[in-house]
């Protein structure tokens, strides 16, 4: 018997299809016999990958690559939601990436628990399709859109975030996407989203400790805001800032210093960097300011650890002793503590309900 050669599947999109391989002239024999020999995966019906490919695969790129043949494999269909946000490099939700999401015009179709697929039936005017990597997808517009509605608010903040500091989307457009939206599940977090989204936040911890504390009941601090003591020296930009508590907020994800490192681990660059961290905070809480710090830990649980930390440095904070100058980096004019803008307000009718005294309630 001829054995097709490995470097016939290798020739194919990864994944593939079973049609995709008939087209190139490979049979289902053929295929059976790759994976007899180990030489393929299967990863669901009649979808397979080269192992060699796909075992190097991370897991956000193995989703994207699975978003191209689950898009060819429904007819009509658009990859949309997560999976969208993905193609277009928007961040990625935590936890696991889940099935591809699919949008289709009115889809009456059903997934088994175990499908690699969830079709969503909803309308797809033309202007909210577009196409990347040969791969029809919804424009980013709506994909932020249907992310904020489906998602976490802190996993939705932080993609609606990178869009908008990417350049990709405005405000504006969320806007008209989400009024095209009138009675779609999930409307109001996506409303409640759009009214907190801000493109300087910088990473995906920053945008989704915004939206847990927010959801914890914690005023919308401001974010990337330039401190400086009253004779001009500049202190350091702090990722988020409580101005009514007189608390910064630090959010240090391993990214963070991680990156620092990008060539080689260096002791005595490490040690520098922690230093100079060290100074940093001593000399923000010395003009009177009380730090907060947390990693991504912080967030679990519905931010219990987020709500830990705030809580401790708002005991200490004395907003009223603070003392020393500002920047608003977009701006560049340094100015007096007094003049810091009031924390944005969340339109009343977003506020969620049943609220304790002082506190909003969750929104998950």
């Amino acid at each position: 018997m001829r054995t097709t050669p490995v470097d016939a599947w290798l020739r194919l999109p990864q994944p593939f299809l079973s049609r995709e391989a008939h087209a190139a002239g490979l049979s289902s024999t053929a295929i059976a016999g790759g994976v007899r020999r180990g030489e393929l995966v299967v990863l669901s019906r009649h979808l397979y990958a080269a192992r060699s490919c796909w075992s190097r695969l991370s897991a956000t790129e193995a989703h994207t690559a699975l978003a191209r043949a689950a898009q060819l494999s429904v007819a009509g269909s658009v990859v949309s939601h997560t999976s969208a946000a993905l193609l277009h490099g928007l961040p990625r939700p935590w936890g696991p990436t889940g099935a591809v999401c699919l949008t289709a015009r009115d889809s009456t179709r059903t997934a088994a628990h175990d499908d690699w697929r969830r079709v969503l039936d909803g309308a797809l005017p033309g202007d909210h399709v577009t196409v990347v990597e040969g791969v029809p997808v919804t424009t980013v517009d709506r994909t932020v859109v249907d992310c904020l509605r489906t998602l976490r608010l802190r996993d939705g903040l932080a993609i609606a975030d990178a869009a908008l500091g990417a350049g990709a989307t405005v405000v504006r457009a969320l806007e008209r996407v989400r009024r095209q939206q009138r009675g779609w599940p999930g409307v109001r977090t996506a409303d409640l989203g759009i009214s907190l989204a801000d493109g300087r936040r910088e990473s995906w911890l920053e945008s989704a400790s915004v939206g847990t504390a927010v959801a914890l009941g914690w005023p919308v601090p401001l974010s990337q805001v330039g401190i400086h003591r009253l004779d001009g020296a500049f202190v350091g930009r702090v990722d988020l800032l409580w101005a009514d508590l007189g608390v910064v907020g630090e959010a240090d994800g391993r990214s963070k210093y991680l990156g620092q490192f990008d060539e080689a681990w260096d002791a005595e660059r490490a040690a520098a960097l922690m230093v100079r961290e060290r100074d940093r905070e001593r000399e923000l809480e010395s003009v009177g300011l009380a730090v907060a710090r947390w990693g991504s830990s912080a967030l679990r649980a519905g931010g219990g650890g987020l709500e830990v930390a705030l809580r401790a440095a708002s005991h200490r904070a004395r907003a009223d002793r603070v003392r020393c100058l500002w920047r608003d980096e977009a701006q560049g004019v340094l100015r007096e503590w007094r003049e810091l803008p009031p924390a944005p307000r969340i339109p009343r009718h977003l506020l969620p309900v049943n609220r304790h005294p002082g506190r909003q309630r969750p929104v998950w």
